[in-house]
């Protein structure tokens, strides 16, 4: 079949037009000047092996970027950081805790800088929403993550067993009637063996006050007013104060004279205590196992998702996770975020690091590639329930509501005191968001 000249020059020409499409395309997702040489610096805390297979698979993308990954370690790294930021010496990319965002917000470069990246509307098709409470201010999107923990139930399959208990409690009403069940207490009211690490500071429960704050959201405790610029979980009656409440519910189980007592401060550390055979059930995460397992290579444990409030219409849950943001400071803030995007928004990318770095998924895509694997199914259904808050300065927060504990504990103050003092010191803290 012959063309005519007009139809050559209208073929010639829609031709011509999908050309234009497929380059606008290209340049609309990633950075101009690709023959531009470019070295990112990255910090993470993952093993250099970890993140040498992603370093590696963005050279082959991107030929003309250089990452030079720099594993550091968590202990005094926002110190570090910021005085690797102050000389002028800092990452292009560096890792942010999810509940950091409020006091680390002033040294990155948001997304939405580069919207031709990257959009709001795309970010939420592929992270649940716990990420855009963690990670987006103002419409803006500061970070993204790696991977998705949350806060679980771990126990003793062997106590369980023995005390005829079926299966791990859904319910806290559940949990509070396997208590005596499980606790063995001597005659002299010592704990021998503790149904549950919980009531105790942070001294003695590790992610205690992650607990507190979760049964605070379950209970439906306003943790801040809408504009983020008080501490609002101790607001109400005696009677209809939702975080009172949860506190109360919380410290019951290190009061001798309840009958839901099973700890004390004076336990040691609740993961060296569950490893070691002297407790029965422990809330953390899952970046615990691997300790456990560690700690006690033949301990028969399982783990379960965490507990509800009987009747409650949504689940609630609590994360915990790292994600990747860009400084400020980046000479190459483009080429950075396409680096971060290329390693957490492409869902074969993103296992290679999580099998890599044996963590639980942040992609919704993944998540149900791992709701069947017997060592993720609890954390990836749990992602897509873990709500968060409004944090000003996690670590500093994690401090004061373990100290509200503590100081109850030990006699210093009533439970209504103590939560009182934790919200106004919580609200100090915000106030230069004012």
């Amino acid at each position: 079949m012959k063309f005519s000249p007009k139809q050559i020059i209208i073929a010639g020409g829609i031709l011509f037009l999908v050309i234009i499409i497929i380059v606008l395309v290209a340049l609309n997702i990633r950075p101009s000047a690709s023959s531009q040489k470019v070295t990112l610096t990255v910090w993470g805390f993952d093993s250099q092996d970890v993140m040498k297979n992603l370093t590696e698979g963005y050279k082959k993308l991107r030929p003309n970027v250089t990452v030079n990954y720099v594993q550091v370690v968590e202990e005094n790294y926002k110190e570090r950081l910021l005085n690797a930021l102050a000389a002028g010496q800092g990452p292009d990319v560096f890792v942010i805790w999810n509940h950091d965002l409020p006091s680390e917000k002033d040294k990155i470069l948001p997304v939405t800088a580069y919207p031709q990246l990257f959009d709001l509307v795309k970010f939420r098709s592929l992270f649940p929403t716990a990420v855009e409470q963690d990670f987006v201010s103002g419409g803006q999107i500061y970070a993204l993550p790696l991977y998705l923990d949350t806060l679980s139930l771990i126990y003793n399959k062997d106590f369980f067993d023995q005390a005829a208990i079926v299966s791990p409690p859904k319910t806290w009403d559940e949990f509070q009637r396997d208590i005596s069940k499980l606790r063995n207490i001597n005659p002299k009211g010592q704990i021998v063996r503790a149904a549950a690490a919980i009531g105790g500071s942070e001294d003695t429960v590790d992610a205690g006050a992650d607990l507190l704050e979760l049964l605070m959201l379950q209970n439906g405790a306003k943790m801040t007013d809408p504009d983020f610029t008080y501490a609002t979980f101790d607001t109400g009656s005696r009677g209809d104060n939702p975080g009172l409440a949860a506190f109360n519910f919380y410290l019951q189980f290190a009061n001798a004279a309840s009958p839901y007592y099973t700890w004390n401060d004076g336990q040691t550390n609740s993961l060296d205590s569950f490893a070691g055979g002297k407790t029965a059930m422990i809330f953390n995460y899952h970046a615990a196992v691997a300790a456990i397992k560690s700690k006690s290579p033949f301990l028969n444990f399982a783990v379960a998702l965490v507990p509800q409030p009987a009747g409650a219409d949504l689940r609630v849950d609590f994360p915990e996770y790292y994600g990747f943001a860009v400084s400020k400071q980046s000479a190459a803030s483009n080429w950075a975020w396409d680096f971060v995007l290329y390693v957490t928004t492409y869902p074969e990318v993103s296992r290679v690091y999580l099998d890599g770095a044996g963590r639980p998924p942040a992609l919704r895509s993944l998540i149900n590639d791992y709701l069947a694997n017997p060592d993720y199914s609890v954390f990836a259904k749990q992602a897509l329930t873990a709500r968060s808050w409004y944090e000003v300065d996690g670590a500093k927060i994690r401090n004061i509501m373990s100290s509200a504990v503590k100081s109850v504990l030990t006699g210093l103050a009533d439970s209504e005191t103590a939560l009182g003092q934790a919200q106004g010191q919580i609200t100090q803290l915000m106030k230069p968001n004012l």
